[in-house]
């Protein structure tokens, strides 16, 4: 009898330490799970799309928001920004809380890089930009001159728009128009921005190399202060010049700079070219090529037609003649890349281009061959954090 007693009891025993052990562990594996969160959904949103010739408060009229709530988001917003000026590649986004169903807040994305909110708080509409939240990933490009980048960019299904980007970066540089040669090369790094998980553009570009009928020009992105930041050399140079390589973006030259006699027939007219000639299209944006003041914008009665005349400092000025119209006046200041005027055929002209001159302590030269000094360089205290940052773009250039 006592020894089934005992053997009761260990019985007893086992089965209370096989529940607690299936006990705990079903708490640890109830611990370990992961239960996705669901989204708590609150507010339904009204997607607006701005038409040609829209206006904001008549958008907003036609989708029911009374012209009292209208006049309270221009007032909060015209500090940070105006909307009367919504363009119409975009939309206008209204908040409205799913319950009350009532009407919360507007977004409406300003540019690529900023997005305008207002927010009903406390019975009070209140503005702010925030930078758009992107998502972020590297990608390498490579190509190789057969005809032109836009060509190589088509056949390597590079967004063109990196391409621009990679061409603006190099401006100082190297003219696309004329310097490429077959079998240039080029390899650049760049971010492309994603939204939702969708493509949306692409961004920066960190670092390049562009080998031009065998010479190698590489830069990198660098950030040394506000007033420094840009492309730099290896050696920490600025590729930043004084000048741009071109005021336009052109087809050919079709007339250069000659001291000899140049005559035009339908004007009955021989005079020499001290000036460069870029054909392009009617209504091509004209740039200035770097910063000054306008100190002539109007007609020139001597051939020139539509004149700008931009002066740099002391030594040089530029000029940009036979424009379809002028957008700046006389004073004012500019700064290198604006859009000065567009390109026409006024004055003594005989065709769409863009006669540009450069003028060096009162005489005209050839821009083509003036040599220039780059920007500021980075100190040489900050070249270790330089070379720090860009280690990793050079070893994935080369």
């Amino acid at each position: 009898m006592k020894n089934i007693k005992i053997y009761l009891i260990l019985i007893l025993i086992a089965i209370i330490a096989v529940f607690l052990i299936l006990n705990n562990n079903t708490k640890l594996n109830s611990e370990n799970i992961n239960i996705p969160e669901v989204p708590i959904i609150t507010d339904r949103i009204e997607k607006i799309e701005i038409t040609p010739n829209s206006t904001f408060g008549g958008l907003m009229g036609d989708n029911g928001v009374p012209g009292t709530v209208t006049q309270a988001i221009l007032e909060a917003s015209e500090e940070v920004y105006d909307l009367t000026k919504i363009r119409t590649d975009r939309s206008l986004d209204l908040y409205y809380d799913i319950n009350t169903d009532e009407f919360k807040k507007l977004a409406y994305q300003i540019d690529t890089e900023e997005e305008l909110f207002v927010t009903l708080i406390n019975n009070e509409w209140l503005a702010e930009k925030k930078a758009i939240p992107y998502e972020i990933r590297l990608r390498i490009s490579e190509g190789t001159i057969a005809t032109s980048m836009y060509q190589v960019a088509l056949d390597q299904d590079i967004d063109i728009r990196a391409i621009i980007e990679l061409a603006d970066a190099y401006q100082w540089t190297i003219d696309f128009a004329i310097d490429p040669r077959v079998g240039d090369t080029f390899k650049f790094i760049y971010e492309e921005r994603y939204r939702d998980g969708q493509y949306v553009m692409p961004g920066k570009i960190f670092a390049s190399k562009y080998i031009n009928d065998g010479t190698e020009h590489r830069i990198y992105y660098f950030e040394e202060h506000e007033e420094n930041k840009g492309y730099f050399d290896p050696d920490g140079n600025s590729v930043q010049k004084m000048f741009l390589k071109a005021p336009i973006q052109y087809k050919y030259i079709s007339s250069g700079f000659t001291t000899g006699l140049r005559c035009l027939e339908a004007f009955n007219l021989c005079t020499n070219h001290r000036a460069i000639d870029y054909a392009a299209p009617l209504g091509t944006p004209i740039r200035v090529v770097g910063d000054g003041t306008v100190v002539f914008a109007g007609w020139n009665s001597g051939g020139y037609g539509n004149f700008t005349s931009i002066r740099h400092n002391g030594t040089y000025t530029t000029n940009y003649a036979h424009q379809s119209k002028i957008i700046v006046k006389y004073g004012q200041k500019v700064v290198q890349g604006d859009i000065i005027g567009y390109v026409g055929s006024t004055g003594l002209s005989t065709g769409s281009h863009l006669h540009y001159e450069m003028v060096k302590n009162g005489v005209k030269i050839d821009p083509r061959y003036e040599i220039l000094p780059p920007g500021e360089k980075i100190k040489e205290e900050n070249m270790e954090r330089y070379n720090s940052e860009i280690e990793e773009w050079k070893n994935q250039l080369n």
